[in-house]
Order: C-alpha cells, then sequence, then structure tokens
C-alpha cells in the first residue's frame, strides 16, 4: 500500500476496518431511500487521503478507494473541474503540472484503481475561458470519455427561478447514467461538484426520476467539538482556501445538539434546501434534510478507539501544515495569511 507522507506512530487507535464498513453501509441505506439514483459529492482526497491518515492513526488512507471498489457494481462517477482553474492554470501540486495534465492524471488513476470510467464536467465555463474549455474537451472525447461544459449562470445560486430554468441548469447538456450511485469528485476546491449534483437531478425531474443528493465527508468530525484538535487539524489543512469550521445552527435548532460543520457546507445546505423544495416533489427524502449534518455520512467519530492518541497526531499535523505552507511561499506560490491563519488555530489549542 502507497504510505508517502504518513507519519509513524507507536499506536494506532482509530478502527479502520470497522471504519470502512459503516461508512460503506450508511451509503448504501442512503441509497434505499431513492427509487431510482443517490449523487454522492465526495469531499476530500478520492483515492488516498494522507491527511486523515495522519490525524486517525490507523485509518486506511485508500479507504475510500476500498469502498467504491466494493460498490463498483452500483457506481458510476463523473468528475468536476472548473474552467477558470483551466484558464488560469491552477497548481495543484508540488510537481511542475499543468492544470489540465494534473486532472487527466487523476481521470485515469481512477480509472486504474476503481475500475469505472469516469464521465467528466467542465464547470463554470464563460466566455472568457471558452476556446479553452472546448479545446480540452475535445482532449477527453479523443481519449474516449464523456465530457460535458456547463455554464455560469447569472445570478446563481439565489435566483432560484432562474437556475431552475430552461435557461439555467436547463441550457446545460444532460451526462447520461443509469446506475443506482453517482461519485461526484473532483480536481480541487470550487470544481462545482455540489451543483453538477442539483443540475443532473434537475434533468431527471424533467424524465420524472426519484434522484437525491447527499455528502460523503471525513472531516470535520460533526460530533467532535469544535476545537477538537482534529477538526482544528482539519482547519489547518484549508487555511489556503480561508474556510473554517463552525456550529451547525440549524442542527441545533432541528434537534437540541450541537454539531460542527464547515462554512461552505452550511453554505451548500442553504441552496440545497432552498432548490430542492422548489425542484423536488413532497416525498423526495432530500427534502427531510433539517441540517447541513443531516445531509452528510460521516460516521468516523464511532470508530476513534483513543482520544488521546488522535488528538496527538492532530497537533504534529498542524505543525506539519505549517511548515509546507512555508515551503510552498519560499517557491513563491503561497501567501503568508495562510500561515497568519494556522498560528490562530494553534492559538487555540
Amino acid at each position: 500500500m502507497k504510505t508517502s507522507g504518513i507519519l509513524k506512530f507507536e499506536k494506532y487507535w482509530f478502527d479502520g476496518e470497522k471504519y470502512i464498513n459503516m461508512q460503506k453501509n450508511a451509503i448504501l441505506d442512503r441509497i434505499s431511500k431513492f427509487k431510482h439514483r443517490l449523487y454522492l459529492e465526495i469531499w476530500g482526497k478520492f483515492l488516498y487521503d494522507p491527511h486523515a491518515a495522519r490525524v486517525l492513526p490507523g485509518f486506511f488512507p485508500d479507504s475510500k478507494k476500498q469502498i467504491f471498489s466494493s460498490l463498483r457494481d452500483k457506481a458510476e462517477i463523473i468528475f468536476c473541474l472548473n474552467a477558470k482553474d483551466l484558464y488560469k492554470n491552477r497548481q495543484l501540486s508540488n510537481e511542475d503540472m499543468d492544470y489540465g495534465d494534473y486532472c487527466l492524471q487523476m481521470i485515469y488513476d481512477i480509472e486504474k484503481e476503481v475500475w469505472i470510467k469516469p464521465k467528466i464536467s467542465i464547470n463554470r465555463v464563460s466566455e472568457k475561458n471558452k476556446e479553452v474549455s472546448v479545446s480540452f474537451k475535445n482532449i477527453l472525447l479523443q481519449k474516449w470519455y464523456i465530457a460535458a461544459l456547463r455554464y455560469e449562470i447569472p445570478g446563481y445560486p439565489n435566483d432560484t427561478e432562474k437556475v431552475l430554468s430552461k435557461d439555467g441548469y436547463g441550457a446545460d447538456e444532460y451526462i447520461k447514467v443509469e446506475k443506482d450511485l453517482i461519485l461526484v469528485t473532483w480536481a480541487a476546491s470550487s470544481s462545482g461538484k455540489m451543483s453538477t449534483c442539483l443540475w443532473q437531478i434537475y434533468h431527471e425531474v424533467v424524465l420524472w426520476q426519484d434522484s437525491g443528493y447527499a455528502k460523503y465527508e471525513t472531516f470535520p468530525i460533526w460530533n467532535l467539538p469544535l476545537e477538537h484538535p482534529v477538526n482544528l487539524a482539519y482547519e489547518a489543512a484549508t487555511a489556503d482556501i480561508g474556510d473554517y469550521n463552525t456550529i451547525d445552527t440549524y442542527h441545533q435548532k432541528a434537534y437540541s445538539m450541537n454539531s460542527v460543520n464547515y462554512n461552505r457546507d452550511v453554505e451548500a445546505f442553504e441552496i440545497v434546501s432552498r432548490l430542492s423544495n422548489s425542484l423536488l416533489p413532497i416525498w423526495n427524502f432530500t427534502r427531510e434534510y433539517k441540517s447541513p449534518t443531516d445531509m452528510g455520512i460521516n460516521t468516523a467519530w464511532f470508530c476513534i478507539t483513543d482520544d488521546e492518541v488522535v488528538r496527538n497526531a492532530s497537533i504534529q499535523e498542524i505543525d506539519r501544515r505549517i511548515n509546507w505552507y512555508n515551503e510552498v511561499i519560499q517557491r513563491w506560490e503561497g501567501d503568508l495569511i495562510w500561515i497568519e491563519r494556522c498560528n490562530k488555530i494553534k492559538e487555540r489549542l
């Protein structure tokens, strides 16, 4: 098994096998809520998650690969990339690799490892980046991949009437799928995974199909405290995009209990809730979500067997992340604010 980027610990106190079984069963249960299919947005690395293995000693870094490989007969994959990142040639690795080449390598790796040929959604296409987007789509078509261009929608996501119309989601090409589970993964942050799920569901509502949405999540762990080192380590890992963990006030109001979520999840829930209530029939299970936490599938907390080991590993990870940001900044590819955010996270420890 690939082990680069993972620290060695004297004790491993996360039950990786239990996690794989629990997460798989939770996915199957969510699929059963819909007559046709579930669009499952994947957060975190798709094939290999070294961050999770570092902060949860005992977590198998290829957990998702094991889960999805066992579900391959039920699953298809839609891979999302951002046309703006394609145009700007956003750097996603330490290697000198173009954004397009990096995405192609991810697509190849997914197909090789999971044995499912991804279909590709090129999102946020505009007049400015249309030429490079069409060019990249043609490269994909030449390699026998199904690919679609999805254009930016003026007023998205607040103009519900516009979004849920032939000039909004209806203007984009539908990617035909047939399986029960559609895994929607990404090249990097802001790749448009959620909008891809909702866009597909919009077209299936027109076809009188009962499809729904959920998120596969590992971090933050919703039933650990907001200031727990595991959750703070995740915040440090996303310091480069300025996101943060927060209390899920929707969950608190609905169930009178605290739950930790991610600011993007809260924003996503507001969009999903508004669009679902306008688009989906009353019996669709997606409309039963009362909070961002309901929307997610995350069983990680139930598999932690020694909190102290996990805390210590997470503190090490925050220091590691600071060192990595420093290396990126020294290459003139980063921003000092990333370090400032991490230092504030360390103060909260």
